[in-house]
């Protein structure tokens, strides 16, 4: 082909394009890549004339990219043959824009295929913005009131408790679950025959009474931001409570309350009689170790080992169990604790733990509140040990505390007449997907194996018993990768006798 007909397929291309040729030093290592060709679309990218380039290397034009792990990439394409493909934000005097460029070498150069995608990052990061706040909101909801919101395709977008309860369907659906999937035919054509009315605009609104409980139930069509529907909202609202008699009512609660003291005695008994056989097992099998260890076979040593440890693993849930069960109620009393101290004290104990993590804990100015030492020593216990456990590999661990004194309208479940404080517990970490934040607080829940992570995964929901006896609230925001934060609601005086 002609090489003219070649140089204006090259030009008309709508993405940059630069071809380099490697700059190599006496030692044979590659220092620098000049400039050989640039199209058109490049130019414009960059904000360069041509005249700019002639003779220049990458390097000269952009020395931020100066020992970048982007020009290492580069180096490896040209070593290795391979291709690389990357998403970055570049930020000079002229440019603060994200790229996405593909590399690959052609022959003995290095050719660079890249386009703005700066206006796709600002989408993702407010459609980011816009998930936070409506889970910020999700979060504020009353407990009665459960929601849905879905798609057209039936795909789950936002999710609180189990409004499908009202007719009779106990799935809890998860973000980005499909009804159609996670539901019988019988249980699905009913809801899907209300959300096509809402698709086309109509809201259904219905009262059903189902076990004793009634509920409001409601198909909601969701607009976009040109007035089309995408979605449905469904929300189910448990008014049960209010269509209850004060006698009704009084015995129901005082059924709950036999019912919640009976399973934390449960739970302490339970426990603590298992004790005494599992230490026998124990010492008979320290026994085992120290006097016959030499006359097993290896199956017979691994099959040992393998008792001992899980042993060693019910030896600590039982431990678990019995401090879940403790913190049922307010044993010793409320008293002023400054936060400060306490969160000293708590440091101080886990001192060996941080050091040899080689974390760093930030504490900022926390306030004087009421509340019960022991078990608020116990949850920043838990939520600091956490923070540092699920730390990211080669990341050094980084935790902050801090606090903040709420404005009056900023809870909306609490007594406006006293003084509340948001405290934080932020970490660097690993973090977690959202759609789990309904399932870190209950008791026994994991997101990750045992052998990555030990724990029996009742720290979160001991935390969140403690909280409900300081009449506070307790959730977390997360993003995998980014770390998590623990948002802890407490007042500053307690309203409830100990």
């Amino acid at each position: 082909m002609d090489k003219a007909i070649l140089g204006d397929i090259f030009e008309s291309i709508e993405n940059g394009v630069v071809v380099f040729s490697p700059i190599y030093n006496q030692q044979g290592e590659i220092t620098d890549f000049r400039y050989e060709q640039i199209n058109r679309a490049a130019l414009l990218l960059i904000k360069k004339e041509k005249s700019q380039l002639t003779d220049s290397t990458l390097l000269t034009v952009f020395s931020n990219l100066r020992g970048s792990e982007l020009f290492q990439q580069y180096l490896k394409v040209i070593k290795s043959g391979q291709s690389f493909r990357s998403e970055f934000k570049y930020q000079n005097e002229e440019l603060d824009t994200w790229f996405r460029n593909y590399a690959f070498r052609l022959d003995s150069y290095l050719v660079i295929q890249f386009t703005d995608i700066d206006e796709y990052k600002q989408i993702v990061e407010e459609r980011s913005r816009n998930e936070s706040l409506y889970q910020a909101i999700v979060r504020t909801l009353p407990s009665n009131l459960d929601l849905l919101l879905i798609d057209r395709k039936f795909q789950v977008q936002i999710s609180k408790g189990n409004p499908l309860k009202a007719l009779g369907v106990n799935t809890l659906m998860s973000v980005n679950s499909f009804l159609s999937d996670e539901l019988t035919t019988d249980a699905f054509d009913p809801i899907r025959k209300n959300c096509q009315k809402s698709f086309k605009g109509e809201t259904i609104r219905e009262e059903i009474s189902r076990q004793e409980t009634l509920y409001r139930l409601s198909f909601v069509p969701v607009y976009n931001h040109e007035n089309v529907t995408f979605g449905c909202l469904i929300v189910a609202e448990d008014i049960g409570i209010f269509s209850l008699s004060e006698d009704e009512l009084r015995n129901r609660l005082y059924a709950l309350e036999s019912a919640k003291e009976s399973l934390e005695q449960f739970a302490y008994v339970a426990s603590h009689d298992l004790q005494e056989p599992l230490r026998k097992i124990r010492a008979f099998g320290d026994r085992i170790s120290t006097r016959y260890a030499d006359k097993l076979d290896e199956t017979g040593q691994d099959y040992f080992e393998r008792m001992q440890g899980a042993a060693g693993r019910m030896q600590v849930l039982i431990d678990d169990l019995l401090k879940y069960s403790r913190v049922g109620r307010v044993q010793n009393g409320f008293e002023q604790i400054n936060l400060n101290q306490l969160v000293g004290t708590v440091l101080v104990d886990m001192e060996t733990t941080i050091e040899e993590s080689g974390a760093t804990v930030e504490v900022g100015s926390l306030p004087i509140i009421e509340g019960e030492p022991t078990q608020l020593r116990q949850l920043f216990q838990n939520l600091l040990s956490n923070a540092i456990k699920f730390r990211r590999a080669k990341v050094i661990s980084y935790v902050e505390v801090q606090a903040k004194k709420l404005v009056a309208g900023q809870t909306n479940l609490y007594n406006q007449s006293i003084d509340y404080y948001e405290i934080t517990v932020q970490d660097n970490g690993i973090g977690f997907e959202e759609k789990y934040l309904d399932r870190i607080f209950n008791i026994f829940q994991r997101l990750h194996g045992r052998n990555k992570y030990p724990g029996t995964g009742i720290g979160l929901a001991i935390c969140r018993k403690i909280i409900d006896n300081h009449q506070g609230d307790i959730y977390a925001t997360s993003r995998v990768g980014a770390g998590a934060t623990f948002h802890i609601i407490l007042p500053q005086q307690q309203t409830m006798q100990s």
